[in-house]
């Protein structure tokens, strides 16, 4: 036996049976495979190309229009519905937000006139001029993202964590990094969102596909597991990927069965 292979079998000892198989392993990337497929050839739906229009339902757009000098504010357009779908449930409300990367500092402001006065604000990023960037309601924080060493100090300074953006340096090294060393800290509830991750085999995508496939694995006890007390649905945009917590603590799960009239036949009689 190779000393590699005896490697990975003593390493496999220590996981849980579901979680690695060779076999399942390469069935899930022809899957993939076929999936890109798929994507790729789908077609376009009639009058895919028009603009849609907010309206000026959309006070993050409102805001992002308005603005035409200060600090500079830029933004993909298609975002700012994503933005409000996952995040206006904390407008008006006591609310931290941690946005990662501040560059020219005009998306600060811009978060506290969204979410209002409860809003704090936290911006972080590697370049020490960003400090001027501070005001009431916002405090900034110099420090690299990829390092999870920054990230231990900041999340035991801050009360709480309540939304991050990562808009940072974009590496998926450093997105990654920033979302294992946050993600755990953050509130019931909290939403994580990462931007701008450009391309089909981007790291950041393989990394969060990993880490929520375990959200299909139901205990036969059905205690839910520590992976489903952390992460409630992930959602996949262009370019941007949107993680929730769940609300509160989940209850075991558990599959009632309702009604007198079933088909013995698939389930073998009752």
């Amino acid at each position: 036996m190779s000393g590699r292979l005896k490697s990975w079998r003593v390493r496999a000892r220590h996981f849980p049976r579901y979680a690695f198989n060779a076999r399942l392993a390469l069935a899930s990337l022809r899957f993939m495979r076929e999936g890109l497929r798929f994507a790729y050839r789908l077609p376009a739906e009639p009058g895919a190309s028009a603009v849609v229009d907010s309206n000026g339902s959309n006070p993050l757009e409102a805001y992002f229009d308005a603005v035409t000098e200060g600090p500079g504010l830029w933004k993909w357009r298609h975002y700012f519905p994503i933005y409000h779908r996952h995040l206006s449930k904390f407008v008006g409300q006591e609310v931290h937000v941690v946005e990662i990367g501040i560059f020219s500092g005009g998306s600060l402001p811009m978060w506290r006139s969204y979410f209002g006065q409860g809003c704090q604000v936290y911006g972080i990023d590697i370049e020490p001029a960003c400090v001027a960037h501070e005001q009431e309601g916002i405090r900034v924080f110099i420090g690299d993202q990829a390092d999870p060493s920054f990230w231990e100090h900041l999340v035991a300074e801050l009360p709480r964590i309540d939304v991050v953006i990562d808009d940072g340096g974009h590496q998926p090294h450093q997105q990654i990094t920033s979302l294992r060393c946050l993600l755990p800290h953050m509130a019931m509830g909290g939403v994580y969102i990462c931007e701008d991750i450009s391309g089909p085999f981007h790291q950041f995508h393989s990394f969060v596909d990993g880490m929520t496939r375990p959200l299909s694995q139901v205990p036969e006890a059905r205690p839910p597991l520590p992976v489903h007390q952390q992460i409630a649905s992930v959602h996949q945009y262009p370019l941007l990927t949107v993680v929730e917590k769940p609300e509160r603590r989940l209850a075991p799960f558990e599959a009632p069965m309702r009604g007198t009239v079933w088909q013995p036949e698939i389930y073998g009689g009752f």
